[in-house]
């Protein structure tokens, strides 16, 4: 339901059209803005369907965003659109899915003059499940094969060190888990906050707010990381030591934390830099970079563990990391308005770096940042607190689950690159002041997500055991892997609806909930219980505890979080949006 402040009425033939909803089963179309509904000098002005843009991403306006600000003749505009007998199918998908009848289903100006009427009368929705279905599955692809690149990085090092013996593959796994907690799940939950802030300004054309959000947010994350890089390198060894029983382990684990500190930095600019451009609908460069940074830290991991061995692994990551900035950075300055969705050059959402903007005003970027940050910090550690857990069982249920929460993390980026996609887009939607087709993307998101949750399921217990021969030759950890690879495989349909409906809160704004959600669920709830099943019940000395307890906690918490996404208020979260790129409070 539109919102009662609006008044504007809707018209389908207004020139200015923007990148993205309008997107059938064949083409892909143009949505409107709400400047679309705003009559210009008390006229409409005509303009043929044909004059749609091209692509799917952003809700962007693409009128005036041309090179040099001079818009290209009709006829060129035309070339670089939709043909015009896939514009009159993509008509014909959306009028037979709103069920309006058309005179004569074969001919083009019926269906023209239908689809008129029916944007005229409001029968038509300005997206479809059917569209955003198809706009989610292929700007997620990229992205899982983003993410799941970007987690073989630390999941190389594991297959790599696991073959060298049970010591070195419990220290690089609780190695990679302390710097997932105080680390990298640091910088992607204060990056965060850019799933919200930065496709909200793309979608109301503050093209310049996007990149300075991006600047105050790796002001802020380098900040909160500074001493925590100081005690990578000087404490980490101490630190470890209160917490890991075994001495050796500790100190293997501290050598990894001091070499993968000089990589952090690089890890820092990429994360920021790819949401960036995926606030601009771009999501295929990230994918590009590390399809070769994943096989050099490959190459790199098997040589310089063959002639370093243990150390070999981080320093493969650590310079990776580096690769992976330098590569985004490159590409991002090479890429052509052509070649984005919506024809603009990235470089245009860049306004120059300015380190006194990007320092100050950081009040309404940590009112999502931290919630958000805690949000993913509460599941990160978490699941480490059960590694850490497991360490107290024995050394061979410590590798165990060392593989375990590798393959659960390899397959949380499926569903996870799904909420991202949800979450620009939703934000994208909410920033123009759609908060009907923001609902529906919702939906369809935690639709998807299922789906992709019952695939996961299927593939970690089809495959349990290859998955553990492939990580260690010691077949005591393999039976024990075996044992629970049946939980960890549920697990997954509660992870995923977790992974979604966090991106859709993303990118409504509403991290505050998930924040809250994860911190009861997890601490008050799921960590407690695996305490008790793996200490005190009848099934202490497992580790199938430590997963019922993980997996009651994603249950709840997906849950939850689904129940507040489907039952926002669109309009509310609209008004929130517009406040968010609104100049004055930046």
């Amino acid at each position: 339901m539109s919102h009662p402040d609006r008044t504007h009425q809707f018209t389908h033939s207004n020139q200015r059209r923007r990148a993205s909803v309008l997107y059938g089963s064949i083409g892909k179309g143009g949505l409107y803005l709400p400047s679309d509904f705003i009559k210009e000098n008390n006229q409409t002005r005509k303009y043929s369907i044909k004059d749609f843009v091209d692509e799917n991403a952003p809700l962007l306006d693409i009128q005036g965003d041309y090179i040099n600000d001079v818009e290209p003749p009709l006829k060129d505009r035309r070339k670089s659109s939709i043909e015009s007998r896939e514009l009159i199918e993509q008509e014909r998908e959306l009028l037979k899915y709103n069920h309006i009848p058309v005179l004569n289903p074969d001919n083009e100006s019926d269906i023209r003059e239908a689809f008129e009427e029916a944007i005229d009368k409001h029968q038509i929705e300005v997206t479809t499940p059917w569209i955003e279905l198809n706009v989610l599955f292929r700007t997620s692809l990229p992205s899982v094969l983003t993410f799941l690149l970007q987690c073989s990085l630390s999941t190389v090092s594991v297959f790599s060190v696991g073959h060298i013996g049970p010591t070195e593959l419990a220290a690089v796994s609780l190695g990679a888990m302390m710097a997932n907690i105080t680390g990298y799940a640091t910088i992607q939950g204060l990056a965060c906050c850019l799933d919200s802030y930065c496709p909200a300004s793309f979608g109301a054309k503050k093209y310049t707010l996007v990149g300075i959000y991006v600047q105050k947010c790796t002001a802020l994350i380098v900040t909160v990381m500074i001493p925590v890089l100081i005690a990578w390198v000087f404490f980490g060894y101490d630190l470890l030591t209160l917490i890991i029983p075994d001495k050796d382990t500790a100190h293997l684990s501290a050598v990894y934390l001091r070499i993968v500190a000089i990589g952090i930095p690089g890890y820092i600019v990429f994360e920021v830099g790819k949401r960036f451009l995926q606030a601009q609908g771009i999501y295929n460069v990230g994918a590009y970079v590390l399809s070769f940074a994943a096989p050099s830290n490959l190459v790199m991991n098997i040589l310089l563990v063959k002639h370093l061995g243990y150390i070999g692994a981080p320093i493969s990551v650590a310079i990776n990391y580096w690769l992976m900035a330098i590569g985004l950075v490159v590409s991002t300055m090479f890429i052509k308005p052509e070649n984005t969705p919506t024809g603009i050059n990235p470089r245009r959402c860049w306004g120059g770096i300015n380190l006194k903007q990007a320092f100050e005003g950081w009040g309404n970027l940590a009112s999502l940042a931290i919630p958000g940050l805690i949000m993913l910090e509460a599941e990160f550690i978490a699941f480490e607190i059960l590694t850490l857990m497991a360490s107290y069982i024995n050394t061979k249920s410590l590798a165990a689950q060392s593989i375990g929460t590798t393959m659960a993390s390899l397959t949380y980026q499926v569903p996870f690159a799904i909420g991202i996609a949800s979450s620009s887009r939703i934000a994208n939607f909410l920033g123009a002041g759609l908060a009907d087709s923001a609902k529906v993307t919702t939906k369809v998101s935690l639709a998807f997500g299922g789906v992709i949750s019952i695939l996961n399921f299927l593939a970690l217990y089809s495959f349990r055991r290859p998955i553990a021969n492939a990580f260690t030759n010691d077949q005591e950890v393999i039976d024990i892997v075996l044992g629970i690879m049946w939980l960890i495989a549920l697990m997954q349909v509660s992870d995923a609806l977790n992974a979604n409906s966090a991106g859709c809160l993303r990118g409504q704004g509403q991290t505050k909930i998930g924040g809250i959600v994860n911190l009861i669920s997890y601490y008050l709830i799921g960590i407690p219980l695996s305490v008790y099943l793996s200490f005190y019940s009848p099934w202490r000395g497992s580790l199938h505890g430590l997963w019922i307890g993980c997996t009651v906690a994603l249950t709840i918490i997906g849950v939850v979080q689904s129940y507040y996404a489907l039952f926002a208020d669109f309009n509310k979260l609209c008004d929130d949006a517009r406040h968010r790129t609104t100049i004055s409070d930046v």
